[in-house]
């Protein structure tokens, strides 16, 4: 079961298939080159069926980020944790599709993190970073607003990426 998380402005909830097509239209502009893209279609399906996945291999994973309480998208990204086969860190992530500029990044994150510690997962992970590519300055204002340190260290699974350690 994948909770429901509740801010001030935003709704965090399973992701779900009418979040495909703003998955798959982010997906394919530019803008995503720092999350792996562009990516076609199926691509962006991949992304999204993954978000899902996770919380049944793993119990935990992304949510759909909703804005439609501040008057903004059904699904404006996607926020949260996974840890990949052959990695050592669970990764603290956050996508925006639409709604940039809003904080919403960061209001999604913190509650995220909160969930985290709440439920103690983040204390049976131990360290959880965010790797956040050196060009990223968005996420990088993101990850100081969460308290994240930039431990200077490359991710091995992408170079242009540094991690970024959140306190848990």
């Amino acid at each position: 079961m994948i909770p429901t998380l509740s801010t001030e402005r935003l709704t965090l909830r399973a992701p779900e298939l009418g979040d495909h097509p703003a998955c798959a239209a982010f997906y394919a502009t530019e803008r995503s080159h720092i999350v792996g893209g562009p990516l076609d279609e199926v691509g962006a399906w991949k992304i999204l069926t993954n978000d899902v996945g996770h919380w049944h291999l793993r119990g935990y994973g992304w949510w759909a980020i909703d804005a439609s309480k501040d008057g903004g998208d059904a699904c404006v990204g996607s926020c949260g944790f996974h840890l990949p086969a052959g990695r050592p860190d669970v990764e603290l992530g956050w996508s925006l599709y639409s709604g940039t500029g809003r904080g919403y990044a960061t209001e999604a994150a913190r509650a995220a993190l909160d969930w985290a510690r709440r439920t103690g997962h983040a204390a049976r992970w131990g360290r959880i970073v965010s790797h956040i590519d050196r060009d990223n300055t968005a996420s990088q204002r993101v990850a100081t607003r969460l308290g994240a340190i930039d431990t200077g260290e490359p991710a091995a699974h992408d170079t242009a990426c540094t991690i970024w350690e959140h306190a848990t």
